[in-house]
């Protein structure tokens, strides 16, 4: 009766898909960060639009010249585009986001199939060779008491 090899114990291939679980974390983090990041900038640029609107209403009540209105103007409208570029950059990182969350699934569904593979391929392992010892038993019962008290004589 010859004993089978253990089988392969999925170790290296368990290391590797936390490895590339751990990698996906951690780009999701990074891209929920820098979304974060544009969110602040355009929070920041949202109020700086504000306070330079404020600004220009108050000096055109107090009444201004021309050439600074036209500033005024130019720098809103600067502010105005700086918004829109930063809602657009907010978009892609959000799908950058979504991506990187679906990607992190799917890394970690992988990891927890392969480990519970490798739980079922071990308990299948002690069932054959707890099946192969009963065996071994049983032929070692059998030889001891199949002998005739007679024989060993």
């Amino acid at each position: 009766m010859a004993i089978q090899p253990k089988p392969f114990t999925l170790d290296t291939v368990l290391n590797y898909r936390k490895r590339l679980e751990d990698v996906a974390k951690n780009r999701f983090f990074e891209a929920k960060k820098i979304h974060a990041i544009i969110e602040e900038k355009l929070i920041s640029e949202k109020s700086n639009l504000t306070a330079v609107i404020l600004e220009c209403e108050e000096l055109q009540t107090d009444g201004v010249e021309i050439t600074k209105l036209i500033l005024f103007e130019d720098k809103i409208s600067a502010s105005q585009r700086n918004i829109l570029a930063i809602e657009k950059n907010i978009q892609e990182k959000l799908k950058l986001v979504d991506q990187e969350k679906t990607n992190l699934l799917q890394c970690s569904r992988e990891y927890h199939v392969m480990e519970r593979l490798k739980v079922d391929q071990n308990t299948s392992w002690r069932q054959h060779l707890d099946k192969k010892e009963a065996a071994m038993l049983d032929e070692v019962a059998v030889m001891r008491h199949g002998k005739n008290p007679l024989d060993g004589q």
